[in-house]
C-alpha cells in the first residue's frame, strides 16, 4: 500500500476529524470581557444614578468612563450586548442593525485587543462597585456651604448623647433610614436633611437620592441604598435615638424624629353654653396619627362635646415623650381648666379635661417656649391670661 501524502490526508477526511474551529471559543472568551464590563458599568449607573465621569478624582470611575467610551465605539460588542442593554446605557439602536458575522481576524483586530491599551487590566483597584466600602463614599464628599444652619442641630444632638437624653441603637436595616434621621458613621454624625421621591429601581427594591450632613461641615448626596450598605459595612455605626424618658423638642426647619403632634380644636357645637365661648374655648390634646383622621366621629365622642370641630393649629413633636408633654401642657393651664359635664349618646356623664378658656395666641407662646427649652421660666397668669416671667 502506497504511503498517503499530507494532501491525501487532509483531502480524504470523511469523519471530519481535522475540522477544529476555534473561532468559537476565541469569540466567547472574548465576549466574555464585553459581558463583565457592562455589567460593571450598570451597577455603577444603578448605584450612582448617572454615568461615570472620566474626569472623576476616584480612578476606578474614571476606568469604568474609559471602558463605557469604547464599547460605544466597538461594533462587535455593540452587537453582543444588545440583547442586554434595556435601558439605551450603550445607545444600543444602532447596534441592532449590525449583521455582519464576526471571524477571527475581526478579534485579533479589535481595537480592544491593541497592546498599548490596558483599560481591561485592572491593578490595585477593586473590581466591582459593590465591594466598595464607606470610604468610597467619604471620597464623594463635598463642603456643606449652609453648615451654620446645621451646626445647632449637631451640637443639641452632641449635648443630648453625653447627658443621656439621646441613646445610640443598633441598625435594623434600610427602612429605618428617613429624613430628620441621626446616624454615627465612620465617627461623625451623620443627619439625613432631605430624600427626593423614591422610585423602583428593580423589582420591589427602590431607591432616592438624599442630602447627608455630617458633622465635620460634609455633605453627600449619595443614593438610599448606597447609605446603607454604608451603615451596614461599618460595623460601629449606630442610630441615634431618644430614650423613652428623655424629652426634647426641636422646631420644624431642623427635624430630627418625629414623634406626634400637639393639635388645637375649636369646637363647632351649636350648644349655647359651647357657642358663647367658642372663640376662645380650646381642647388641647396629642396624637401620633393624622389629626383630620383623629377628629373624623368627633360628633360620636363625648371628648368632642358631641359636635364636629375645627383644627386651629398642629404643632410637630420630635423627640418628645407625648403622654409627658400632653400631661405637661394640661398641668401648665390647670387654672383654665374648662369644668364641662356632657351626657354621652348613653347617658353616662363624662368630664373631659382637655378643653381650655384660652386664646389660641397664648397656647401658640407656651408651645414656643417649650420648644426653646424655657417652660419653666414661666407660669400661667389667670388674671391676665398672659405668660409671666418666674423672678
Amino acid at each position: 500500500m502506497a504511503k498517503r501524502t499530507l494532501e491525501d490526508i487532509f483531502s480524504n477526511d470523511p469523519l471530519n476529524l481535522l475540522e477544529v474551529s476555534v473561532t468559537k471559543s476565541k469569540k466567547l472568551s472574548h465576549y466574555a470581557i464585553y459581558y463583565e464590563t457592562f455589567e460593571e458599568l450598570k451597577n455603577f449607573v444603578e448605584q450612582k444614578d448617572r454615568e461615570p465621569n472620566t474626569d472623576a478624582i476616584n480612578i476606578h470611575e474614571a476606568k469604568l468612563a474609559a471602558r463605557l467610551k469604547k464599547l460605544r465605539s466597538t461594533p462587535e460588542a455593540l452587537e453582543a450586548l444588545a440583547p442586554f442593554d434595556t435601558e439605551g446605557l450603550l445607545g444600543n439602536s444602532a447596534a441592532s442593525n449590525i449583521e455582519t458575522e464576526l471571524t477571527l481576524d475581526d478579534v485579533f483586530t479589535s481595537n480592544l485587543l491593541v497592546d498599548d491599551d490596558d483599560i481591561f487590566n485592572l491593578k490595585h483597584v477593586a473590581v466591582g462597585t459593590k465591594s466598595q466600602t464607606a470610604s468610597t463614599d467619604m471620597a464623594t464628599r463635598k463642603k456643606c456651604m449652609d453648615f451654620d444652619e446645621f451646626k445647632p442641630l449637631f451640637r443639641r444632638m452632641q449635648l443630648d448623647l453625653d447627658d443621656g437624653t439621646l441613646e445610640t441603637s443598633s441598625i435594623k436595616g434600610i427602612a429605618e433610614i428617613q429624613k430628620g434621621q441621626a446616624f454615627i458613621l465612620s465617627g461623625l454624625i451623620a443627619y439625613v436633611a432631605e430624600i427626593g421621591e423614591k422610585h423602583e429601581r428593580r423589582k420591589g427594591h427602590h431607591n432616592a437620592r438624599m442630602r447627608v450632613v455630617y458633622s465635620n461641615g460634609m455633605e453627600s448626596n449619595l443614593l438610599l441604598r448606597s447609605f446603607g450598605a454604608a451603615l451596614y459595612k461599618d460595623k460601629s455605626a449606630r442610630a441615634i435615638v431618644p430614650r423613652e424618658a428623655g424629652p426634647l423638642f426641636v422646631n420644624e426647619e431642623s427635624p430630627l424624629y418625629k414623634s406626634g403632634i400637639v393639635y388645637v380644636l375649636k369646637s363647632k357645637s351649636e350648644d349655647p353654653s359651647i357657642t358663647k365661648h367658642r372663640d376662645y374655648l380650646h381642647k388641647i390634646g396629642v396624637t401620633t396619627s393624622d389629626v383630620k383622621k383623629r377628629v373624623a366621629n368627633a360628633s360620636k365622642d363625648a371628648t368632642y362635646l358631641l359636635a364636629n370641630v375645627e383644627v386651629v393649629a398642629e404643632f410637630t413633636l420630635y423627640n418628645m415623650n407625648l403622654q409627658a408633654t400632653e400631661k405637661l401642657l394640661h398641668t401648665f393651664f390647670r387654672e383654665a381648666q374648662a369644668d364641662i359635664q356632657i351626657p354621652d349618646r348613653f347617658g353616662n356623664i363624662v368630664k373631659p379635661k382637655e378643653w381650655f378658656f384660652l386664646p389660641l395666641d397664648l397656647i401658640k407662646q407656651v408651645i414656643q417656649v417649650l420648644q426653646n427649652g424655657d417652660i419653666t421660666k414661666y407660669r400661667y397668669d389667670p388674671k391676665d391670661v398672659c405668660l409671666v416671667e418666674v423672678k
